[in-house]
């Protein structure tokens, strides 16, 4: 698993990256939960900070904390899978309608990001890379709330997302197939084909979160 602590840190944001990178690499299908003594003990840092870390997870929806004692982390459902992937449908496929016709650098960084999810990477690793991928899109689409509502989708899509990573190393191949569709047809500023390339991709995306044909 990847690490996510930084420089210059304050334990109570290296405690609260810690929580997190456990909770998004949890399969989505599972429950948990953490008391304040394990994840101290796990993570090598004090209670305090621990609790803080909590407290925030809990403001992002990401725990239901129980004072004093730590925090459940609910499973994901097919119910819930869906209803992220319908928010994402909205908000792609408008964003690459706007971005299409004049879209500047947008390509050079799609293909360069495609380039290094094709490098042998953590899942985790690939998973962020794919989720700046379309942010990429999302952000040249000019819409600040469109941007910020995909970025609190962003932590729920990597759990979801890491599964699949993880069991079906085809699927990765098929991402990166789907990827390259999507830039190529905003590099020959095609609305059209990007639509259709974003539609696809997501449609692929549920049926393998699921595991239902759709």
């Amino acid at each position: 698993m990847s690490t996510l602590k930084s420089a210059g840190a304050t334990a109570p944001e290296l405690a609260y990256e810690w929580l997190k990178n456990t909770i998004i690499t949890l399969p989505r299908e599972e429950e948990l939960f953490l008391s304040e003594a394990q994840v101290a003990a796990s993570s090598g840092f004090s209670r305090t900070p621990v609790r803080e870390a909590l407290m925030r997870l809990e403001a992002e929806g990401f725990v239901r904390r129980i004072p004093y004692k730590g925090a459940y982390i609910p499973a994901l459902t097919d119910s819930d899978v869906r209803a992220v992937m319908q928010a994402r449908q909205v908000v792609e496929e408008w964003s690459v309608s706007q971005v299409t016709p004049d879209p500047g650098m947008v390509p050079e960084k799609l293909f360069h990001l495609l380039e290094e999810q094709e490098q042998d990477i953590d899942p985790v690793d690939f998973i962020a890379l794919d989720l700046e991928f379309h942010t990429t899109i999302i952000r040249a689409a000019g819409n600040p709330l469109m941007t910020d509502f995909y970025s609190s989708l962003r932590d729920r899509q990597m759990r979801m997302g890491v599964r699949i990573i993880l069991g079906d190393k085809a699927r990765k191949q098929q991402v990166l197939v789907e990827h390259r569709a999507i830039a190529e047809a905003i590099r020959t500023q095609d609305p059209q084909r990007a639509a259709e390339a974003v539609r696809q991709h997501l449609t692929t995306t549920l049926r393998s979160m699921t595991q239902q044909q759709i």
